[in-house]
């Protein structure tokens, strides 16, 4: 969080000279690099500890592992899957450049967390010859980092550098635009890469933040973010971006009245523009980067009562439980009745979820639907304003909100960056994951589906180890993602759709499938059905009755549930009565009566999807077929 400096190119050379002179670089421990007389601060007798002003985050503490030291840690970035931690440090905040460049430990670190735990941190070497590197930013396995080394446009350059094979290699230059022609000062990238956001000169002296675009050329003239974001009253500087890029961080002065740095954070509104900024931590505190979670971290510097800075830690802030919107009472009927409210002929979508909401308690939510990597922006932005506050919540349904890896023909769903993933995938896994976390920070949902009739997967690709789209793949990424899900929000309910039956085929679904999964990472065991297209099934009679309870042999006492349930009101498979047969059947002879605890019933759509559809409980000209009735009297009678 060091004010930004300018050392002149003369300096530099003479450092370089030193360097070479003097032969190796000695390597040390940052732990044998302190000074004798180095001073651990710790909470206790900080004279200005931070200050937090806002009720989404914890108390603020050091952070965890071994990171912190006497020394300086400084310049904090977090990955957004939360697994890698970059950061600067230097032994001895009052050496001068000289001693630093050639120190052996001053320069950029990093650590990596395993199992929740963050590994011993390790210098990353940045160039064959002494250099003082620091402001660390990494974008996918692309480092940015600013360096004072031979060869510069200027006295600060930022170069990349590429991790492969388990190394960082191949640094260079980030060129002339940027380092001398536009001058950028520490940055942050989001997203596909495609924009740059920056610190940077003013003509007056001061600093603010800036937007930058990628071009075929290289990149736009930077272009400075209008107000409330700048002011001319204060400093704004070292930006951070949140993935879905919905929070703007940034470091400037205390507009509250406390000394030195503070952490302000800005949120995009509905018309694209930003908040006004507020200060979210004081007291000599900057630097802000969040993990996809919504942690906070930032680099707190210690000063004592002369106003002496003694040295700097890396802390955290903890984002609080997510508390899920929806808190519906259970009906007397003892479960839930839900429907995609699909509108008649000549019906607006308002009016459609209006009329669901009279005998339904929940709605299906799959975005437009959305792929998952999109899903998130989807549902913060204007459609979920509209579909999930408005038209359900806002109606008294609650939303449940569906994932789903699988793309059109059984292929992998994947980002455009990500083209040619696998479900093995690391960088693809990641994505998912990242996307659920997101969608439960966007919309606190109390139910959520990693999954829409999963076992379909699992019937085309099997378990084959040597296939990189083995389902065994996708069950050991979604017991992360529910553990995920829990740290975030406790009490989200967290399970995956199973299909029961392979409708392509004519035939039930192996419920083998089921026996690997982790009973307790599934809160609820849901089910699609479609019973009438196995083959030898025309009316609900039959369905034997243990087709549903038979589940409960490899999975033994969940709550149970169906998101989707059809039967069509066409003659050869009972017309009208047929339909509601089996909507009786399903709430009694097939599930109840088994012993099932029932907890969702819902019904695949409202109305007709058009007119070779049969499946909905009302015609699309609006006329209601008797299972309609029926859903209405059980939904009554809750």
């Amino acid at each position: 969080m060091r004010a930004p400096k300018r050392i002149t190119t003369l300096l530099l050379c003479v450092m370089v000279t030193m360097g070479l002179l003097s032969g190796c670089v000695k390597e040390k421990t940052r732990e044998e690099s302190l000074p004798d007389d180095a001073v651990k601060v710790t909470p206790e007798n900080d004279v200005f500890p931070p200050m937090l002003h806002s009720s989404e985050w914890m108390q603020p503490v050091p952070m965890s592992g071994s990171v912190n030291t006497a020394g300086a840690e400084d310049s904090p970035f977090i990955t957004p899957d939360g697994s890698r931690f970059f950061f600067f440090f230097t032994p001895d905040v009052d050496a001068p450049a000289d001693e630093q460049l050639m120190d052996g430990v001053t320069g950029i670190w990093w650590c990596n967390k395993v199992d929740g735990v963050w590994g011993a941190p390790e210098r990353i070497v940045l160039g064959k010859f002494p250099s003082l590197d620091d402001a660390p930013f990494a974008h996918g396995n692309t480092l940015w980092f600013a360096s004072v080394r031979h060869g510069n446009y200027g006295d600060i350059d930022f170069y990349t550098a590429e991790y492969r094979d388990g190394k960082w290699m191949d640094w260079e230059n980030a060129g002339k635009q940027l380092n001398q022609d536009y001058d950028v000062g520490e940055l942050h990238i989001i997203g596909d890469g495609e924009n740059m956001y920056c610190g940077r000169e003013t003509g007056n002296g001061s600093r603010d933040l800036w937007v930058l675009h990628k071009t075929k050329e290289g990149w736009s003239e930077p272009l400075k973010l209008p107000p409330p974001v700048n002011t001319d009253e204060y400093k704004e500087d070292q930006p951070f971006i949140t993935p879905r890029g919905d929070e703007l961080w940034f470091t400037g002065e205390s507009r509250l009245g406390y000394p030195g740095p503070a952490v302000f954070r800005c949120v995009k509104t509905g018309n694209g523009s930003w908040s006004e900024p507020e200060e979210v931590l004081s007291n000599f505190s900057g630097e802000p980067t969040l993990d996809g979670y919504g942690n906070l971290y930032f680099v707190h510097h210690f000063f004592d009562d002369n106003m002496s800075m003694v040295e700097a830690d890396i802390y955290v802030a903890y984002r609080k439980s997510v508390t899920p919107v929806d808190s519906p009472r259970l009906p007397q009927r003892g479960f839930f009745m839900g429907v995609l409210p699909t509108p008649a002929e000549g019906q607006t979508f308002e009016e459609a979820y209006y009329q669901a909401s009279e005998y339904a308690e929940f709605v299906p939510v799959w975005g437009q639907p959305t792929s998952f990597y999109n899903l998130p922006e989807t549902l913060i932005g204007e459609w979920g304003q509209t579909f999930v506050e408005t038209y359900s919540r806002g109606n008294g349904m609650f939303p449940i909100i569906h994932l789903s890896f699988i793309g059109e023909g059984l292929i992998l769903e994947t980002p455009p960056e990500l083209e040619d993933a696998t479900l093995s995938d690391p960088e693809w896994s990641s994505a998912y994951k990242q996307a659920a976390c997101d969608v439960v920070k966007a919309v606190r949902p109390l139910y959520l589906s990693l999954g829409n009739e999963v076992n379909r997967w699992f019937e085309q690709y099997g378990m084959d180890e040597d296939n990189p789209n083995g389902f065994q793949h996708y069950v050991t990424l979604y017991g992360e993602i529910y553990d995920e899900i829990k740290k975030l929000s406790p009490e989200t309910k967290v399970f995956c759709t199973f299909a029961r039956e392979i409708v392509s085929e004519n035939r039930e679904a192996d419920l083998s499938v089921l026996s690997l999964f982790n009973p307790e990472k599934i809160d609820l065991l849901v089910f699609t059905s479609y019973p009438y297209a196995v083959q030898g099934i025309n009316m609900p009679s039959d369905i034997p009755d243990d087709y549903y309870s038979k589940a409960f042999d490899y999975m033994l006492g969940k709550p149970f549930g169906f998101t989707e349930l059809g039967w069509p009101s066409l003659e050869f498979f009972g017309g009208e009565h047929g339909q509601v047969d089996f909507l009786k059947n399903v709430s009694s002879r097939l599930t109840v009566e088994q012993g099932i605890n029932l907890h969702l019933l819902g019904w695949a759509w409202l109305h007709d999807l058009d007119e070779n559809d049969a499946v909905g409980l009302i015609r699309r000209d609006g006329t209601e077929k008797i299972a309609y009735r029926v859903w209405k009297n059980m939904s009554q009678a809750g």
